[in-house]
C-alpha cells in the first residue's frame, strides 16, 4: 500500500511540474525518486537499475526514427516544400465568397494541413512553424478567432489511427504487436471516420457560437498580431506543387505499399527532398542539416523518460493495486483502460504503447482481438495524451501568443470527445461482430 501511495504522489508530482513548464526530464527523474523511496528502494539504485536502462533502451531503439522524421520536417521547411503545399491549400479557401464557408475552411485547413505532416512522420514542434505565418494571413483576412488554431494540434492525434502512419505511435504499435504500419484497416478507416465526422460537427457548432458572440480574429489574435514572424521564402522562389508532393507520396508508398522499413523510407524522403527542393536548400544546406538534426535531441529524450517512467512504474510492487482495479473490467476494457490512462499520466501518445503495450495486447488477445486489431486500438487511446501537462500545448501557446488557458480548452474539446466516441464505436464493431 506505501508503494502505491508513493506511486500516486510521484505521478502528481511529475504532471504538476510538467503542467508549470519544468523540463519534461527533470520532473520524470523527480517524480520516479519518490516512487522509489515509497517502494524501499534507494533513489540511486532505482535510477541505475531501472530508469535510465529504460531511458536508454528507448533512445537505442528510436533515435534514428526521431532524427530522419526531424530532419524531414527542417528539410521540407527551409526547401519550401511544406509552404508550397500549405500555400495550396489554402487558396482553396480564397475561391470561396462566402463568410461563413471561409471561416468553415479556414478551421479546417489547418488540421488537414497537421494531419498530412504528422502522417509522413514529422513532429507537430516542427509543423507549427511551417502553418504558422500562412494560418495568421488567412485567420485574420477571414476574421477567425486565433485562439482556434489549437484546433489543428488536438485534430492531428487522429493521423496515427490510420494506417500507413509514420507516426511514432503506429511503429511502436506495430513492433509490439509483430505487424505493419497498415495493420488492420478497415478498424483504422472506421475510427478515422469517426473521429472526423464528430469534430466536423463541433466545428460547426464552434462557427455558429462564435457567429452569435461576434467573435473575430480579435482580441485572441493581438498577440500574434503584434509578432514579427519569419514569413519564409516568397511565392515565386518555391518549387512546384507536384514535385513538392513527391517526397511524401514516396514516403508514404514505400511504407505501405512495398513495407519497407520506416528509417530508410524517411531517409529517402529526405533525399527526395533535398532534390525538389535544391535551389533554396544550397545557401542553407549545412545549417538545415545540422538545425533538423539538433531538433530530434529534446523530443526524444523527452519521450524516452516518460517511457522509462512506465518501466519503473511497472517494477514497483504498488502497480499491483493498479493491474488489480483494472482487472475488474472486461478484457477489452481493460486494456483500453491501461493505454488511456497510461497516455494520461504519461502526457504521450508514443511512450505508453512502448511501455505497456505488451500488457494492453495481452489483454486485446483475451477479448478476441486480432493482433492488427490490437495495434489498432493501441493507436487509438493515445488520445488522451492530450492532457494539461502535455509539453505540445504549452509550446503551442507560446508559439502563438496565446494565454495557456485557452489552448488547454480547445485541445482538450476537440480530442475527447471525438476520442470517446470513437472509443466507443470500435467497442460496438467488436460487439456486433463488425470487424
Amino acid at each position: 500500500m506505501i508503494s502505491f501511495i508513493g506511486i500516486l504522489i510521484g505521478l502528481t508530482l511529475f504532471v504538476l511540474l510538467a503542467f508549470r513548464g519544468i523540463n519534461l526530464i527533470l520532473s520524470a527523474f523527480g517524480s520516479v525518486c519518490i516512487m522509489f523511496l515509497f517502494s524501499g528502494i534507494s533513489p540511486m539504485t532505482g535510477l541505475t537499475e531501472t530508469f535510465l536502462p529504460g531511458l536508454a533502451y528507448f533512445v537505442q531503439h528510436y533515435f534514428m526514427l526521431f532524427l530522419f522524421s526531424a530532419l524531414l520536417g527542417k528539410l521540407m521547411s527551409d526547401g519550401g516544400t511544406a509552404r508550397r503545399i500549405a500555400l495550396s491549400l489554402a487558396g482553396i479557401i480564397q475561391k470561396n465568397k462566402q463568410a461563413r464557408e471561409q471561416r468553415f475552411y479556414c478551421l479546417l485547413l489547418v488540421p488537414i494541413l497537421y494531419f498530412i505532416l504528422c502522417y509522413v512522420g514529422i513532429s507537430g514542434f516542427v509543423v507549427v512553424f511551417t502553418v504558422l505565418p500562412i494560418a495568421k494571413d488567412l485567420y485574420r483576412q477571414t476574421d477567425t478567432p486565433w485562439r482556434l488554431y489549437c484546433i489543428a494540434g488536438a485534430q492531428s492525434i487522429s493521423q496515427s489511427f490510420l494506417v500507413g502512419s509514420l507516426s511514432a505511435c503506429n511503429i511502436y504499435a506495430s513492433d509490439v504487436c509483430q505487424t505493419t504500419t497498415t495493420a488492420g484497416l478497415l478498424l483504422s478507416l472506421i475510427m478515422v471516420t469517426v473521429f472526423w465526422t464528430v469534430s466536423l460537427l463541433l466545428l460547426r457548432i464552434t462557427i455558429n457560437s462564435i457567429e452569435k458572440k461576434g467573435e473575430g480574429f480579435l482580441p485572441s489574435g493581438s498577440g500574434i498580431q503584434a509578432a514579427s514572424l519569419d514569413e519564409g521564402l516568397p511565392e515565386h522562389d518555391l518549387p512546384g506543387l507536384i514535385p513538392s508532393l513527391i517526397p511524401m507520396i514516396a514516403v508514404v508508398l514505400l511504407s505501405t505499399v512495398f513495407h519497407i522499413n520506416v528509417i530508410p523510407v524517411l531517409f529517402i524522403g529526405c533525399i527526395l527532398t533535398i532534390f525538389v527542393g535544391w535551389k533554396n536548400l544550397r545557401p542553407c544546406f549545412k545549417k538545415s542539416l545540422s538545425a533538423g538534426i539538433m531538433a530530434s535531441y529534446s523530443p526524444i529524450l523527452s519521450v524516452a523518460a516518460t517511457y522509462a517512467i512506465g518501466i519503473s512504474l511497472k517494477s514497483l510492487p504498488g502497480f499491483s493495486f493498479i493491474e488489480a482495479a483494472l482487472a475488474r473490467m472486461p478484457a477489452l476494457m481493460e486494456g483500453c483502460g491501461l493505454g488511456l490512462l497510461a497516455s494520461f499520466i504519461m502526457a504521450s501518445a508514443a511512450a505508453p504503447v512502448a511501455s505497456f503495450g505488451p500488457q494492453m495486447l495481452e489483454k486485446y488477445t483475451e477479448a478476441g482481438l486480432s493482433a492488427a486489431n490490437a495495434h489498432r486500438m493501441m493507436t487509438l487511446t493515445s488520445f488522451t495524451s492530450i492532457a494539461p501537462h502535455n509539453a505540445g500545448i504549452s509550446n503551442a501557446a507560446q508559439v502563438l501568443r496565446l494565454p495557456y488557458s485557452e489552448c488547454i480548452k480547445v485541445y482538450m474539446l476537440y480530442t475527447y470527445i471525438p476520442g470517446i466516441c470513437t472509443t466507443i464505436a470500435a467497442w460496438m464493431c467488436f460487439y456486433f461482430g463488425i470487424i
